[in-house]
C-alpha cells in the first residue's frame, strides 16, 4: 500500500481504483449503478475544483501575492470531498475496495491539511489511516505515515480538538492520537516517538498511563531495539511510576 502524498495524481488514481472495484457489483443492480454514476460525475467535478485551487496556489506562489482561495474555501471543498468519499465507501463490500479507499481517505485529508484547510469529518480518515498502518511493516514507511498523520492532526478542526466527548473511548480524535503514537513506536525512530508521545500526553493525559504500560509489555513481547525501549521506559516511568509516588 502506498504512503499518502496528497498529490492530485494519486487522489485521481485512488478514486479510479475504487470506482473500478465497485463497477462490477454496481452493474448487477440498477440502483447501485445509478449511485455510482452520480458519484463518478461528482468526483470529476471535485477534481476540477481541486486542480483550480492548486493552480491558484501555484500562481500566487510564483507572483508572491496572496492566493484567492482562502482556508475557509479549502475547508468547504475538503468537507465535500470527504462526504463524497463516505458515499463511495458505503457502496463497498469487497476487501480490495476498502484497501483502495483507505488510501483515498488519507490522501484527501492530507490534501486538505497541506492547503491550510480544516478537517471537520474525521472518522473515515481515522479508519483509513488505521487500515494503512496495519498493512505497513517497514520502518521508513511507518515514519512517513506517522509524519502524514501529524499533518492531519494539525489540520483537525478546533471543535474536534477540544475533545468534549471524553466519555466516548472510540471518538476519532482519541483513536487518531493513540494510533499515531503506535505507528511512531513501530517505526523504531526515537525522535518521531518523542514527538508523537508529547502530543499524546498533551491531549490525552488520562490515557497515558495505560498506553505506556501496554507499550512496555510490547517492548518485551516483540523484542524492540534498546533505543526504542529506553524512550518507552522514560515515558512509562514519568506517567506511572513517578506519579504513583505522589
Amino acid at each position: 500500500m502506498q504512503i499518502p502524498t496528497a498529490t492530485l495524481d494519486e487522489i485521481r488514481d485512488g478514486i479510479r481504483a475504487v470506482l473500478d472495484q465497485l463497477t462490477p457489483a454496481a452493474d448487477a443492480g440498477e440502483a447501485a449503478g445509478d449511485d455510482l454514476a452520480l458519484l463518478t460525475r461528482a468526483f470529476e467535478q471535485l477534481l476540477d475544483v481541486m486542480e483550480r485551487i492548486e493552480s491558484d496556489s501555484q500562481a500566487a506562489s510564483d507572483s508572491r501575492t496572496s492566493r484567492s482561495t482562502g482556508s475557509g474555501d479549502i475547508t468547504e471543498v475538503g468537507e465535500y470531498a470527504l462526504k463524497l468519499y463516505q458515499n463511495l465507501a458505503a457502496l463497498e463490500s469487497e476487501p480490495a475496495a476498502r484497501e483502495y479507499s483507505a488510501g483515498l481517505a488519507a490522501n484527501l485529508a492530507l490534501w486538505i491539511a497541506r492547503h491550510d484547510g480544516q478537517i471537520d469529518t474525521l472518522e473515515p480518515v481515522v479508519d483509513g489511516l488505521a487500515l494503512l498502518a496495519n498493512r505497513l511493516t517497514e520502518p521508513r514507511e511507518l515514519e512517513a505515515l506517522c509524519a502524514a498523520m501529524g499533518e492531519i492532526c494539525n489540520a483537525v478542526s478546533p471543535v474536534i480538538r477540544e475533545d468534549l466527548e471524553r466519555i466516548n473511548p472510540v471518538r476519532p480524535w482519541r483513536v487518531l492520537l493513540l494510533n499515531r503514537a503506535i505507528v511512531a513506536t513501530r517505526s523504531h525512530n526515537t525522535a518521531i516517538m518523542e514527538e508523537a508521545f508529547a502530543v499524546l500526553t498533551q491531549h490525552l493525559p488520562e490515557d497515558t498511563a495505560r498506553f505506556f504500560t501496554e507499550g512496555m509489555q510490547q517492548m518485551e513481547a516483540l523484542d524492540y531495539p534498546d533505543p526504542v525501549r529506553r524512550v518507552m521506559e522514560k515515558y512509562h516511568r514519568q506517567w506511572t511510576l513517578n506519579r504513583s509516588l505522589h
